[in-house]
């Protein structure tokens, strides 16, 4: 074993012996980031640490690795890590183990998968882990010194990814004994691993809180075509199993969130199946990485059985203390799945689904911070978001001045949407509004400054973007068919984009700039009828405005502030009343394609909500989202089940849920101000809490006769304002 003291570049730190929050742990006493000698880079191995110390009243273990590790003491689950970070950086995770330990003897035991491998989930950097075990101020046991390591082979190493966007799927290769390493107090059937010092790490707090581990059971739902079992709505977790294994065989679990004609299918580009090859016995099997599904196919070559089904959720815990409940049992079924659909996407960044990608995109996050916020009262998740993105001091795989589509990740290819960086910007300025943390803002200003430097190459002789490089991504539908050369959905997100920075950083002339964009799209886009999406640059020089005109276009120019009620009154009654779910039926306009529900969809209840139509709001929200709800009582990506069917940007339902049919119409935590605007919804009760740090805004209203008899308790030091 290695011996020894390292230097450990640290943000912050935590003296040895200071009471601070299982959250708030940013550095190690004694411990050194450790893995098997010369296989650092080496990919998909696991390897497995343990260390047996003696019962304890009192004991915490703190942990950070690369890439991800699962922790138990005697064999019992504890966690699963690391809370990501931003190249170069890494969050401390640290666990009270005490309820774990028994009177002699325990077993400490991690698990570290090493990856190595680009993707959207997880950054590929050398793999290594850090842990120490405290018992009261005592550290009593750590890596460098404690913690025995082995290479036991279980993971098959040469299988391929699960899909473009995560590392390798599992594959296990076990028999009955696979386990005794976490429980053996005299483990000694496998050769131990030779351990080398790593590189120093700098160490960051977790910030956010632990994760949901709640075990939910699953029904069996054979059809004539499978062995089927259903958890009963989406779910996303560590999928496990008991299974009884009489002769040699191989256990394949295949997993959707839909069954396609009576059985799992896969949908989409991944890998959705974990493979077990068994040795006679019984097993209790859980997988390492967590998943998404609502039902799961097991096919036996062999002659076994799997007798039980279940999964350990790997979910948000911190979006509980916000409720809602109305008279219409519907809302509060759609709410319900908003609050379901963040619990499975929002862990340590705002992930866009739980399933296939598991990434930090921009965009989805403008959207998904609003709703964290609302059912848990706090910024600690968003902060951790904005601040991957500007902690290093270059981000890699973009060109300077460009921020990553999704972070933390690895883009190998170099690919990035020019749009999402935008959308920081925006988040950025609604953060600042949330939280009151100018520091962040602050932080962030070089790197704001040279994102709107990076744009000025592309500024065209009108002083529109122009042929912007790599993915110029408007939304799922037609109108990412029309972004060349002049986009100008893209231009009026990037006006939108200066007059933040302009608000944020109290500099008039980007919000200038922003004013004459804005201007010029409007001369340029409009063609009398609807905003055009794009003009084209001919041989000649000129620029010809193309007869594309997309639903999601419209959208952007009203919500950016392009267009508004009292300038283009016809195209305001227009979207109104001719557009929207009633369209899917009568439409009036076959030459301009449908919006889709990212992020069109959802533009549209935020245009209705600024002009107080709730009515119309809450009856397309029924038409557009109950659907889904009845089918996996989660939230999509698409109208259309094609794709992912939890996707954490939807469940911003929760969001327009309390500000237009509850009434809580403005919170700022900042001012201490909640303002209301009760509307006749057609609702005959509702009542709702929505949390901020200092406790909870409580509102219950009835509605009878046209008249609204309300009751609002709000924290102390907050005032009330009634529109």
């Amino acid at each position: 074993m290695l011996y020894g003291a390292l230097a450990i570049l640290m943000l912050a730190s935590c003296s040895p012996g200071k009471e601070v929050s299982l959250s708030e742990v940013d550095s190690f006493e004694k411990a050194v980031p450790v893995w098997a000698e010369g296989r650092e880079l080496e990919k998909n191995l696991t390897l497995s640490f343990r260390e047996v110390i003696k019962g304890k009243r009192k004991a915490d273990i703190r942990i950070a690795a690369s890439t991800d590790y699962r922790l138990k003491v005697n064999g019992n689950f504890v966690g699963h890590g690391p809370c990501v970070a931003a190249h170069g950086f890494y969050r401390v995770d640290c666990y009270d183990i005490g309820p774990f330990l028994g009177k002699g003897d325990n077993v400490v035991s991690i698990e570290v998968a090493g990856y190595n491998e680009p993707s959207f989930y997880l950054i590929s950097q050398p793999s290594f882990l850090m842990a120490e075990i405290h018992s009261g101020r005592e550290c009593i046991a750590w890596t460098g010194r404690d913690f025995k390591a082995y290479d036991l082979g279980w993971r098959k190493q040469d299988v391929p990814k699960f899909s473009f966007q995560r590392p390798q799927m599992e594959y296990w290769i076990l028999e009955p004994s696979y386990g005794d390493w976490e429980t053996s107090l005299s483990f000694s059937s496998a050769k131990e691993v030779p351990l080398k010092q790593q590189e120093p790490k700098t160490l960051i707090s977790r910030r956010v809180p632990y994760p949901d581990y709640t075990l939910r059971e699953a029904s069996r739902v054979d059809s004539d075509k499978a062995v089927i079992f259903s958890f009963g709505k989406d779910c996303s977790g560590f999928l496990g199993m008991e299974v009884s294994v009489k002769s040699r065989s191989r256990v394949t679990v295949d997993f959707d969130e839909l069954l396609t004609g009576g059985e799992v299918r896969h949908r989409m580009s991944f890998r959705g199946y974990i493979v077990y090859e068994l040795e006679p016995g019984r097993y209790t099997l859980e997988s390492f990485e967590p998943y998404t599904m609502q039902y799961a196919q097991v096919a036996v070559e062999g002659d076994a059985s799997v007798e039980r089904m279940f999964m350990r959720d790997y979910c948000n815990s911190d979006v509980h203390r916000g409720r809602f409940t109305c008279s219409n049992p519907d809302l509060v079924r759609i709410f319900e799945a908003a609050r379901e659909t963040i619990r499975q996407s929002s862990l340590d960044v705002f992930m866009d689904t739980p399933s296939r990608e598991r990434a930090g995109w921009l965009c989805d996050s403008f959207f998904s911070s609003r709703v964290t916020c609302d059912l848990s009262g706090n910024t600690l998740l968003e902060k951790n978001f904005l601040e991957n993105f500007i902690l290093p001091e270059k981000l890699p795989w973009v060109p300077e001045g460009m921020l990553p589509m999704c972070y933390p990740s690895d883009h190998w290819d170099y690919n990035y949407i020019p749009n999402w960086a935008m959308w920081y910007v925006l988040e950025l300025e609604e953060y600042l509004a949330r939280s009151g943390d100018r520091e962040l803002v602050d932080k962030a200003r070089d790197r704001m400054y040279a994102l709107a430097a990076f744009f000025e190459k592309y500024l065209n002789a009108d002083g529109l973007l122009e042929k912007l490089d790599k993915w110029v991504f408007i939304e799922w539908s037609a109108a990412n068919s029309f972004t060349q050369d002049v986009n100008y959905p893209t231009n009026m997100l990037y006006a939108e984009m200066l007059d933040a920075m302009g608000r944020l950083y109290s500099d008039a002339s980007l919000r200038e700039k922003a004013s004459r964009i804005r201007e010029t799209i409007r001369q340029q886009s409009y063609d009398g009828r609807f905003f055009c999406d794009n003009a084209v640059r001919q041989p000649d020089g000129t620029l010809q405005r193309t007869d594309n005109h997309t639903e999601v276009c419209q959208y952007y120019a009203f919500f950016f502030h392009t267009a508004s009620k009292e300038d283009y009154p016809e195209l305001w009654d227009r979207l109104v009343n001719e557009f929207g779910p009633k369209r899917n039926k009568v439409n009036p306009y076959p030459d301009v394609p449908f919006a889709n529900a990212f992020i069109g969809n959802y533009l549209r209840p935020e245009l209705l909500s600024r002009e107080g139509l709730t009515r119309q709001l809450l009856e397309e929200t029924f038409d557009y989202f109950l659907p889904m709800v009845e089918l996996t009582g989660t939230l999509w990506e698409n109208m259309g089940a094609t794709a992912s069917c939890n996707h954490g940007f939807a469940s911003h339902l929760a969001h327009v849920i309390y500000r237009d049919v509850a009434g809580i119409h403005d919170v700022d935590r900042v001012g201490k101000t909640v303002t209301l605007r009760l509307r006749d919804t057609g609702l005959e009760s509702c009542s709702a809490v929505l949390p901020v740090p200092e406790g909870d805004i409580s509102l219950e209203w009835t509605m009878k006769d046209g008249k609204i008899d309300r009751k609002v308790k709000l924290p102390k030091g907050y005032r009330l304002i009634e529109e």
